[in-house]
């Protein structure tokens, strides 16, 4: 990349090029970000946020445009938890703000629902977990708060299921999950998970159910992976992986497989990657990434190839970027 980007978001654009919008630089918000061009291989600039930002959310929006939400401010932890919310048009390289949340977020998550609205929940503000959930309307550029969730949380995952509700999974020190209704605008207690996790990964399979990899502290992550069946409302314990990982990424291929990359594991970067084979219910070892890597992004391009980006290697804040081909 053209700069660094540590904890930033990377979203597949319609065009098919990748937006990386803004991130952390030491322990400074930033608020740049560029554009990848799968057909050059090649990053360019684009206009920064109005706002730097770091630990945010980003959403590809039913209109192709991108929703980015809250974050970490310029100011850093726990000074400077965002509200602020900006959307990226492609068609015109350009920022706008629009509504701002109701409340300030960062380490939450952004659920693109089947309406087209988007679900925020939980997250940190000022280091405290959070209960509290918003959904933000794009034809009106406008939030509204929707029911809490029974407890607070941070740092954990939500998934649209197939059914259009989604389910949240762990955080930081649970293992509990809820599933969210919007027909109802109403959470529901379910099934926990047989691990506490957060800084984990969930993903949906085209059976329906919910694979949910790793997580944990960088000196306490987990091999650790289950899978939550909807119409049963439970959990399974499936094979673990190679290693322990947390900070990692989880992208689903056409196939199903799903290719876990990086990662933290007793506070050592990862450069280990696993394919998940839900037919087998097995992992497999895969080729390592040149460079040990977590807090990045990992994104599957139409060809099939995923663009591993930025993130850190130890202590190394990085803008280095690899492509995994199959």
């Amino acid at each position: 990349m053209l700069a660094i980007h540590n904890e930033f978001t990377a979203t597949l654009l319609s065009s098919g090029k990748v937006l990386a919008a803004g991130g952390r630089l030491s322990s400074t918000s930033i608020a740049t970000c560029e554009i990848h061009d799968p057909s050059t291989g090649q990053w360019n600039s684009t206009a920064s946020m109005a706002t730097a930002r770091a630990a945010h959310t980003a959403t590809l929006l039913s209109t192709g445009k991108v929703l980015v939400t809250g974050g970490i401010g310029s100011g850093g932890i726990p000074s400077n938890d965002l509200a602020s919310c900006e959307i990226f048009d492609p068609s015109t390289g350009q920022w706008k703000s629009t509504g701002s949340m109701a409340a300030a977020r960062s380490s939450h998550t952004a659920t693109l629902l089947s309406t087209g609205k988007v679900l925020v929940t939980g997250g940190l503000q000022f280091l405290t977990a959070l209960t509290s959930c918003e959904i933000f309307d794009p034809s009106t550029g406008q939030w509204k708060s929707t029911a809490s969730m029974a407890i607070a949380r941070a740092a954990h995952t939500a998934t649209l299921l197939s059914s259009g509700k989604v389910l949240v999974t762990g955080g930081i020190d649970l293992a509990s999950c809820e599933i969210f209704d919007p027909s109802t605008d109403q959470w529901n207690s379910t099934a926990s998970m047989a691990t506490v996790r957060f800084d984990h990964t969930a993903t949906l399979f085209s059976s329906g159910k919910v694979l949910v990899t790793g997580g944990g502290l960088i000196s306490t992550s987990v091999a650790t992976c289950e899978i939550f069946d909807p119409s049963t409302d439970q959990w399974n314990s499936t094979a673990s992986m190679a290693t322990a990982r947390a900070y990692h990424t989880a992208t689903l291929f056409s196939s199903d497989k799903v290719l876990v990359t990086g990662g933290a594991q007793s506070s050592t970067s990862v450069a280990t990657c696993e394919i998940f084979d839900p037919s087998t219910g097995q992992w497999n070892s895969t080729a390592s990434m040149a460079t040990a890597r977590y807090h990045h992004t990992a994104t599957l391009f139409s060809s099939g190839q995923v663009l591993a980006a930025g993130g850190q290697s130890q202590s190394t804040e990085l803008a280095s970027c690899e492509i995994y081909t199959p």
